[in-house]
């Protein structure tokens, strides 16, 4: 009788355990709109230091190459190095990056949902500015899509880039002009 009661004791622990994980996993789409709403758009926009509260400074040891050319800017190892982070002024431009290490052995990419994923992330960038995208669903990949001002060229303005297939998305990149 007394192990039926250990047994059940445990098993509910272990219930317990379970459902604390599941339902407080941050998921990869969690954490790439994080990146966009926290620190890439409001950095562009603005300049504050994106991802001072997060991740670490790249090592000596650490398989990243920085952009050469920017100044005013800084770069971070995200989620256990699977990301580098870099931000900063680049030709006029201040632009926030954020892409894959060589030296994670954890998927490189965001693991998204597919489903809605132009018009969920039309709405996460739609409080920063009214961009439109220049696609409407992924259909194949990965490729570069796009969001511009409606009444601008793709190369003024804010903007953001990402490489992204259906279900993933291998990089991001915000920019506006400097002077702004």
């Amino acid at each position: 009788m007394k192990s039926a009661g250990v047994l059940v004791g445990a098993g509910l622990a272990a219930l317990a355990v379970w459902l604390f994980y599941a339902l407080t996993a941050v998921r990869d789409d969690d954490l790439l709109a994080a990146i966009l709403t926290d620190h890439c758009l409001p950095y562009v926009q603005s300049g504050p230091s994106p991802f001072a509260d997060m991740g670490r400074a790249p090592g000596v040891y650490d398989a990243v190459e920085p952009r050469e050319g920017v100044s005013d800017g800084g770069m971070r190892l995200l989620y256990d190095a699977r990301f580098v982070a870099q931000w900063g002024v680049f030709d006029g431009l201040r632009f926030c990056e954020v892409k894959p290490t060589s030296a994670s052995a954890s998927p490189t990419v965001f693991e998204v949902e597919p489903s809605g994923f132009i018009a969920r992330y039309t709405d996460l960038i739609a409080p920063f500015a009214p961009l439109v995208p220049d696609v409407e669903a992924l259909r194949d990949g990965p490729r570069s899509i796009g969001w511009y001002g409606a009444d601008r060229a793709p190369t003024e303005g804010l903007r953001v880039l990402m490489v992204a297939s259906p279900g993933r998305v291998a990089s991001v990149l915000a920019v506006a002009p400097a002077h702004d």
